[in-house]
């Protein structure tokens, strides 16, 4: 059965950026220090371009899987977000792996200039940065400017004409559609809401430039962002939840620790007992 996107209402772009950034303050901690190993892992493979898209391609569809174990009312846990990312761990792999090899393929057929080896895609040593600068801002831009293109270039990766489209992961993993099935509804839901995706396109191709000239730690976090995004805006489309979902309230302190006592007497009375068992009477009163 394939899914009716819906369209977003208006101010969709406002709407979206504002939830994500608040998916992101749940869990801000751990989610930035995933991405910030795969942007160092992206620096430290620099020779490898089919790698580094790979692990940017990882690190997009991680950080949608994030965001949405991040929405659930409990609050999150790097445990739980480790453990959906196991689950989907042969996912991301397939969808990194077949849209790096698509677009490297169609670099090599259509796109390599002239005097420029084929295999540069694969391995280069072209604009390689062999000695990090003294100056502490220009090495925070050479460390990060290879991770914030291969973001860039990941929503081209995700659009490659016929070969995949925009929302096809997060309906593939998320609403557990056959892959075939997710494309079509993926593709039906940019048609129907063109305007706010060509600005999350804009927004991938000119943040990791802005990011890069005036702030280089700031990559890391438009991984983050933009995963969040990407995740939002297919909520929104495809479930008609317009905003994050509440949080579970924690137990006020008096009641938490009333029923901490209330445990260790019920656990006291089964230590006592001859048999181990709670006697019925004095549990109930």
């Amino acid at each position: 059965m394939l899914l009716e996107p819906r369209e977003a209402a208006p101010g969709a772009l406002l709407r979206w950026t504002i939830q994500a950034f608040g998916l992101i303050a749940r869990g801000s901690g751990f989610w930035l220090g995933l991405t910030l190993l795969l942007c160092l892992a992206i620096f430290v493979g620099q020779r490898l371009p089919l790698v580094s898209g790979m692990l940017a391609l990882t690190s997009f569809f991680g950080s949608i899987l994030a965001a949405a174990a991040l929405d659930e009312p409990a609050r999150p846990s790097l445990t739980r977000v480790l453990r959906l990312l196991r689950i989907r761990a042969r996912s991301i792999l397939l969808f990194a792996g077949f849209i790096a090899c698509a677009g490297a393929l169609i670099w090599i057929l259509f796109l390599a200039g002239p005097g420029v080896s084929w295999w540069n895609v694969i391995y280069t040593r072209r604009n390689v940065v062999e000695v990090l600068s003294a100056d502490w801002f220009v090495a925070l831009r050479q460390i990060f400017v290879y991770p914030a293109y291969a973001l860039g270039l990941s929503w081209f990766g995700l659009n490659i004409p016929g070969l995949t489209s925009f929302f096809q992961f997060a309906c593939h993993t998320l609403l557990d559609l056959p892959v075939r099935e997710a494309y079509r509804a993926g593709a039906a839901a940019q048609m129907k809401n063109l305007g706010p995706l060509l600005g999350v396109g804009l927004l991938f191709i000119l943040l990791p430039v802005v990011a890069v000239l005036l702030f280089p730690p700031a990559v890391p976090l438009l991984y983050c962002y933009l995963g969040a995004l990407a995740y939002v805006s297919f909520r929104e489309i495809f479930t008609g939840e317009v905003r994050n979902r509440a949080r579970e309230k924690a137990p006020a302190p008096m009641a938490a620790a009333g029923q901490a006592v209330r445990l260790q007497q019920i656990r006291q009375l089964g230590e006592d007992s001859p048999s181990g068992r709670l006697p019925c009477h004095k549990v109930c009163t």
